[in-house]
């Protein structure tokens, strides 16, 4: 039956919340390439509500690459069973959406070639139109690929506003900025701690850069790591308390495992020129990092007791900002090709590279979100720094958020 999604992508899905009287129905329409078109029907008065609801998860299915959306509109009344009929002989996948006044959201999908029940879900309703379409969007992306969606996740950058430094999170879209810290002196590097309570970052408030952290609910900021010399560049691993940093303490840049208390617990590595920028594998087993100890600034990769390093073979004199993808599939870094910037992936499991930004001169800083599938990154035009999204399979970009840099997406 999945592969049936796959080629054919042939479902039903019905939701009930809200009121009886506003029912909404999403038709997706099925193709044999990797996106599966949409079209969407509101049976409902067209209030406010219904337009933000539509408008937004219109666009999450398309952000999500895994859909097209070439239908928007709104109607009264509809027979569910012609709705999958009509889906049947159009060959097309059909979600059907009907709101109805319940506690929860509950969501029934049905194969509208076989026409049974495949699955069915509940969720919580929410007062806001656009963080529902959020989660009603992530659920049928979950669902129907198996790959969790973006909609619901969190970005964190760097932004700056006349003197100051403003740490920021926003919505995946770059929408509903937040802004968590404003300083006059430079903060670069944010990164989720793994509980996603706090956020670690690169600051320069004291004598030298330390690494400090800032809780989302009290706002209160605490010194992580604070060693003479540079204290910067952490990856935290997922399956124990630990994460890896840089710090020149010795004399040059070296990467130090530590606690979530900031913590030295050991130094990793031990070889001449810089080691720098790791980054730890989804299940703990590698940390990749770049580093010029002959004579290059290369990839390498090595255990986490800092044991059986290697290099990985790219074609370029400078690599530098590697990170996991959330699948432990791709390492994505950024590539010096001449004398300009791109990003790149490589696949873990074949070795093959593949160039993802060859349409734009500077791009840097790539930061995967939960699908495994989109890459945040930083674009460099005319000396003005803007965030960027690409989708790795068909290399759609779209602009998230003007005047920011250094990204973070929220990997759950």
């Amino acid at each position: 039956m999945k592969l049936r999604f796959t080629v054919l992508g042939t479902i039903l899905l019905v939701c009930n919340f809200l009121s009886a009287q506003n029912r909404i129905t999403i038709e997706i329409t099925s193709s044999t390439d990797m996106k599966t078109g949409a079209c969407i029907l509101i049976s409902a008065q067209k209030t406010r509500f219904f337009e933000d609801f539509s408008s937004q998860l219109s666009k999450d299915l398309i952000n999500s690459d895994w859909f097209e959306v070439k239908n928007l509109s709104f109607k009264e009344n509809f027979y569910i069973q012609s709705e999958i009929d009509e889906a049947l002989s159009k060959n097309n996948a059909s979600v059907l959406i009907v709101c109805k006044n319940e506690e929860k959201l509950r969501v029934q999908t049905y194969d509208t070639l076989e026409k049974n029940m495949l699955f069915e879900f509940s969720m919580e309703t929410s007062n806001s139109p656009v963080q529902l379409a959020h989660r009603v969007s992530d659920e049928i992306v979950q669902r129907i690929t198996g790959k969790p969606g973006i909609a619901t996740s969190k970005i964190i950058y760097i932004t700056r506003q006349d003197s100051f430094y403003k740490l920021a999170m926003a919505d995946y879209d770059g929408s509903n900025p937040n802004i968590l810290l404003s300083a006059e002196y430079i903060i670069n590097y944010p990164r989720w701690f793994p509980d996603k309570k706090k956020i670690l970052f690169l600051s320069y408030r004291k004598t030298f850069p330390s690494l400090e952290s800032i809780d989302l609910t009290t706002r209160q900021i605490k010194t992580f790591v604070f060693e003479p010399g540079l204290n910067a560049c952490a990856s935290f691993f997922r399956n124990k308390n630990q994460a890896v940093v840089v710090l020149s303490k010795s004399g040059r840049p070296d990467i130090y495992l530590v606690d979530l208390e900031g913590n030295i617990l050991k130094r990793l590595t031990e070889k001449k020129g810089i080691n720098a920028s790791p980054s730890v594998s989804p299940d703990g087993k590698q940390i990749a990092f770049v580093s010029d100890r002959d004579g290059k600034v290369k990839l390498w990769v090595m255990n986490p007791d800092g044991l059986n390093v290697r290099k990985i073979d790219i074609p370029s004199n400078y690599v530098t900002a590697p990170a996991w993808s959330p699948d432990g599939e791709y390492l994505a870094y950024t590539v010096r090709y001449g004398t300009q910037m791109f990003i790149e992936t490589y696949h873990w499991p074949t070795g093959k590279r593949r160039l993802l930004t060859s349409s734009i001169s500077w791009a840097e800083a790539p930061s995967w979100a939960p699908d495994s599938r989109h890459i945040l990154f930083t674009r460099q035009q005319n000396y003005i720094n803007s965030l960027w999204c690409v989708d790795i399979y068909s290399l759609r970009l779209r602009k998230v958020v003007d005047n920011a840099w250094s990204s973070c997406w929220d990997v759950r």
